[in-house]
């Protein structure tokens, strides 16, 4: 059994969907435990879940599945990549951007090729390698080809009780 994020399943498991519910799903086998979560299965979508992170670019394993499932929906690609086609919850700006965290090796010249891209830097930390900014979805693998990018990834939200 493998685990993705926060979603295990077993690799006997072909063209799988889930519902995400606010409740955990255990997936063993071809048995799925839990009565709040939901697992569809699609005769219709042509690649499993794990499948599609094998075919993943280089590019596209430097971002968050969250973020990758969001870019497949923008292109008309979740479905027939077998990806979640459910609006994925993001934070946006007025021009509907996302809020993301690049884990990164700070410099002027990442802060620029940002900018370049459209983007709009928040805040930067050289301690914590990181860049918060509004950005496209669809320049973010752009962005990713940058040897100096780790990670990109929704910035974390604050939770309070």
């Amino acid at each position: 059994m493998g685990c993705m994020s926060f979603y295990c399943y077993s690799p006997p498991l072909q063209n799988w969907q889930f519902k995400q519910t606010r409740s955990v799903t255990l997936i063993s086998g071809s048995q799925v435990v839990g009565a709040a979560g939901r697992l569809e299965m699609s005769s219709n979508s042509p690649l499993s879940l794990g499948q599609e992170k094998e075919d993943r670019t280089a590019e596209q394993k430097k971002i968050d599945s969250q973020l990758l499932y969001a870019i497949y929906q923008l292109r008309g690609e979740a479905q027939a990549k077998g990806t979640p086609t459910e609006p994925i919850p993001l934070e946006r700006d007025a021009k509907g951007r996302v809020l993301v965290d690049v884990r990164a090796v700070v410099s002027k010249k990442l802060v620029s090729r940002i900018q370049k891209l459209g983007g709009k830097i928040l805040s930067t930390s050289e301690k914590y390698d990181s860049i918060i900014a509004y950005l496209s979805l669809d320049k973010l693998e752009a962005l990713a080809k940058s040897k100096d990018v780790r990670f990109i990834a929704p910035k974390a939200q604050a939770v309070t009780n």
